[in-house]
């Protein structure tokens, strides 16, 4: 048999579910060649042809184990034909009509990096693999996400794929201001990682508080900060027996970053459920395929619950945040306007994450305080008046809201308690008219098909909405 392979070799990565069956292993042609074949079937891509193949067609022997629940890049020589390459899920790769230049570049480096004589590299091939997997893998999400569009799909997320990444916007409305529908906007990514197929959320330069927050670096906060080196001292002081009323508060750094690690967890079982697209090597013929299907409804449920917060949360810290300290002069404050608002039921849609505030009026109030002994003792607090902004994230919509809170401090190492706080109802300004109207625009990429505007786009849009309610 002249299409039997006289060598074998395979690269295993990536975690994959095949409880219900593995990826189907394809090989990749070069859009030259598919041009210049016309169509004709190569006889070296025939999968399954002897017994001593694997059920998931990588031409390995059957006692080989070590590519089960991963992915396979496969190199095989056959003879008169040569090295021909095979991928997981690369069966959609052949349809050259619905493929990038950025899938048509890696296609051929991996190619020219194995069949090329004067470019091999192993390293160059293995790292074009795991784009082009990043790739279909990010297809695949969000089409499984997609798919359950019209049961609970929120309206007002977008996903879109870019480059081995998965783009979340969303269409953010704001609470008693201009109801005028506005295109999406971009409020993070989840760029799946070359090195272990893993999704990580990513942000752009310009909110560095949601940057640092996501990773619960302990200078976001000033307040976190002062509080934890005195629960450090007291800790110290008092050995095991100390006060917990110090510090004892969730921090917002610690809140976000558990549910942006929340959302990743939740991708990467959707991903890896999902695999890299494309056809598969079904177990049962019939059932395989519904089973894996209300497999990945699951995983869906999960991974759009962690999607609408971690949205709210990026509409806070992100837009809102550059906002406020546009409208205010000021940097917003993490921590400050105290905990979540959670005790309302009008509120009950807020994000559970204490919302971003900046300070309006301060003022230090001193009061007489009975002892333990019975004399009276004066004492001072710091009393705050926060403008503070959170969000309601729902399936229908996405609104930043804003509170007039009061908070008191009694100590420059005390976490602020929040004595009450109201929603501001009405706009003490009037709205101002759209400013984009005469300015110049950038001329749109190319190569750019997304719908979704920049986050600085809508951080115009949130900045005037701030102004119309402090009535600036």
């Amino acid at each position: 048999n002249n299409s039997a392979p006289i060598a074998v070799m395979a690269v295993h990565f990536w975690h994959c579910d095949d409880r219900y069956g593995s990826p189907r292993v394809g090989d990749i042609i070069c859009s030259d060649e598919v041009t210049t074949n016309n169509g004709k079937v190569d006889s070296s891509s025939m999968r399954g042809a002897g017994p001593g193949l694997r059920h998931d067609d990588n031409f390995l022997p059957a006692s080989d184990q070590k590519g089960k629940e991963r992915l396979s890049l496969c190199i095989r020589a056959v003879p008169m034909v040569g090295l021909v390459v095979s991928l997981s899920g690369s069966d959609a790769e052949n349809d050259r009509t619905t493929e990038s230049h950025h899938l048509k570049r890696n296609v051929n480096k991996l190619l020219s990096s194995i069949q090329n004589p004067f470019q091999l590299s192993m390293s160059d091939a293995l790292l074009a693999a795991t784009v082009l997997c990043a790739e279909r893998r990010c297809h695949a999400v969000v089409d499984a996400l997609n798919r359950t569009k019209a049961s609970h799909l929120p309206s007002w997320i977008h996903l879109e794929v870019e480059c081995g990444s998965i783009t979340v916007a969303g269409s953010i409305s704001y609470q008693h201001f201009s109801s005028k529908t506005r295109p999406a906007t971009v409020l993070f990514r989840l760029a799946c990682d070359s090195r272990s197929g893993r999704f990580v959320p990513t942000f752009h330069r310009s909110i560095s508080i949601l940057r640092r927050l996501a990773c619960n670096d302990p200078s976001t906060s000033d307040i976190q900060l002062v509080s934890n080196a005195a629960l450090a001292s007291a800790r110290q002081a008092k050995g095991h027996i100390f006060t917990k009323k110090v510090g004892e508060r969730e921090s917002t750094g610690r809140s976000v970053r558990d549910a942006f690690v929340a959302l990743s967890r939740s991708m990467d079982t959707l991903g890896r459920k999902c695999g890299v697209g494309g056809l598969w090597n079904e177990s049962d013929v019939l059932s395989s395929k519904s089973l894996r299907e209300k497999s990945i409804d699951q995983s869906v449920d999960q991974t759009w619950a962690s999607l609408i917060t971690c949205s709210g949360i990026a509409a806070v810290f992100g837009v809102a945040g550059i906002a406020l300290k546009i409208a205010s002069g000021v940097d917003p404050v993490i921590d400050m306007a105290g905990g979540a608002i959670i005790d309302d039921e009008t509120n009950a849609n807020l994000i559970r994450v204490p919302p971003l505030s900046v300070p309006l009026h301060q003022k230090i109030v001193e009061k007489r305080v009975k002892e333990g002994d019975g004399e009276m003792k004066t004492k001072s607090e710091l009393q705050s008046e926060l403008f503070a902004v959170s969000a309601k994230a729902t399936t229908q919509s996405l609104e930043l809201v804003c509170f007039d809170v009061l908070t008191t401090m009694k100590s420059a190492s005390s976490i602020p308690m929040r004595v009450k706080y109201a929603s501001i109802n009405q706009l003490e300004g009037t709205e101002s008219a759209e400013l984009d109207t005469a300015r110049p625009t950038k001329r749109a990429k190319l190569s750019s098909e997304s719908s979704c505007q920049h986050i600085l786009l809508e951080v115009e849009h949130a900045t005037q909405w701030i102004d119309a309610v402090l009535g600036l």
